[in-house]
């Protein structure tokens, strides 16, 4: 399998993940092509401009024409670290600069303006985010101190207005697209109004470590962190949120996750967009209370390559389903039986799911062991549970799997009925498919 060496160079500005090439060993283990991605991280030249110094206080109603000047006189100085100081800061949304950084001091609240007076609430256009790095090189956002997005009264609004058919747009507390060498470090986010961390389309180098994320379970579309691009580190995060902790939609590909904590949420998701997605690793991560654990979904309008997916070395406890890989969203379109669905011509976007890696994983106190479901005209391939222990009340779904192997000791064990409910058109060996036993 796929080897995954990270490299510290010397300047510890730059961290490589470096792609063995190994030599094809069985004809159904897949070969690597050699490949080398990076991702860098900012240097934010010297000088802080606190943001008091430019008409901010505790005060104001509004500090965003404050912070937004305390940038501006940071980049004219050809940057440096615009300072939130201790201290709770009411702001509307603000654009960064080149090579410029903005740090929440210890016992710092930048809050959000509430819904009714951030700019562009009520309507359906986008709002924009708290803020905003589109576009930009060598930013930074920084720690200790916590963004509060105010999001309650935006989650009612958006409920009222969905039911009567034009839901209001919500805005993202971190938002960038087009941006390159960026990092968000140390700070807490909680209560967004909609995701707390968006990382959209054509962004590269990114690094997420040390951020807490917040916010109610209920609360809607509050995804933790959403990847719609290539090369991003995301490390030692802890979230729980209303919707995916994590997800990496169209074209997010070597991403790696690991020392991350999750809780309530829908999982460590994968999709519903999942077309271009490939080598994502994750590694020394624990789930707690989530709904899912490991969570791809997407459909037959959505989807297309997704491959050479690393799991390892994960922990979960009360999971409703640990390793949920289905390629029929949303749920209600799963169909009634396994046979129920008749094959469909392939397309572009027709899921092509394949060489995915799940090893030393253990799950327990789960209500279902899990759910492996492609269509019926594109198996999902070459899949290894590689020392996977899962102890759940109900069995697995495997349904149009074209090589599933259990290996080294991986069990399934259930206390009601078989291990496997249903293995329909499937090719799975190194387990007892009623007992879960290894075999």
């Amino acid at each position: 399998m796929k080897k995954t060496i990270v490299c510290l160079a010397m300047s510890c500005l730059l961290v490589t993940r470096c792609s063995k090439k190994e030599t094809p060993a069985a004809a159904t283990t897949p070969s690597r092509t050699a490949t080398t991605e990076s991702v860098s991280v900012p240097v934010i030249p010297a000088g802080t401009f606190n943001i008091t110094s430019y008409g901010a206080s505790t005060g104001s109603s509004d500090n965003t024409t404050a912070v937004l000047n305390a940038i501006n006189a940071a980049s004219a100085a050809g940057g440096g670290t615009v300072v939130v100081p201790s201290g709770t800061f009411l702001c509307g949304p603000v654009k960064l600069k080149n090579n410029v950084g903005l740090q929440l001091s210890s016992g710092t609240i930048l809050k959000a303006l509430a819904y009714g007076t951030y700019p562009g609430s009520g309507g359906t256009a986008d709002v924009a985010s708290l803020i905003d790095m589109s576009g930009l090189t060598n930013v930074k956002v920084s720690g200790p101190g916590t963004i509060e997005g105010q999001g309650s009264a935006w989650w009612t609004a958006y409920k009222d207005t969905k039911a009567s058919g034009a839901a209001i747009a919500r805005p993202a507390m971190i938002g960038l697209s087009s941006a390159t060498t960026v990092e968000i470090s140390g700070i807490k986010i909680q209560n967004a109004p909609n995701s707390h961390i968006s990382v959209s389309k054509n962004n590269n180098s990114v690094t997420i470590s040390g951020v807490t994320i917040s916010s109610p379970s209920t609360s809607p579309n509050t995804d933790g962190i959403d990847t719609w691009s290539p090369n991003i580190n995301i490390t030692n995060c802890n979230i729980s949120c209303g919707d995916d902790n994590i997800a990496m939609n169209n074209n997010s590909k070597y991403v790696t996750i690991t020392g991350c904590t999750f809780g309530s949420g829908h999982g460590l998701s994968i999709g519903s967009y999942a077309a271009s997605i490939d080598h994502i690793t994750v590694s020394n991560c624990t789930f707690n209370g989530t709904s899912n654990g490991i969570h791809l979904k997407s459909n037959r309008t959505r989807s297309g390559t997704v491959q050479y997916l690393t799991y390892t070395d994960i922990t979960m406890t009360n999971v409703s389903s640990p390793i949920n890989l289905c390629e029929y969203y949303p749920d209600n379109t799963i169909p009634s039986s396994a046979s129920a669905d008749a094959a469909q011509a392939i397309t572009t976007t027709t899921p092509v799911w394949k060489h995915i890696t799940f090893k030393n994983i253990t799950a327990t106190g789960s209500p279902k062991a899990g759910l492996l479901w492609a269509v019926p005209e594109k198996p999902m391939t070459d899949l290894v549970f590689d020392n996977v222990k899962i102890t759940a009340t109900t069995g697995m779904t495997a349904n149009y799997i074209n090589g599933a192997s259990f290996i080294n000791g991986s069990r399934i064990t259930v206390s009601s009925g078989n291990a496997f409910v249903s293995t329909y058109s499937s090719s799975i060996t190194g387990i007892n498919v009623t007992t879960g036993a290894p075999q």
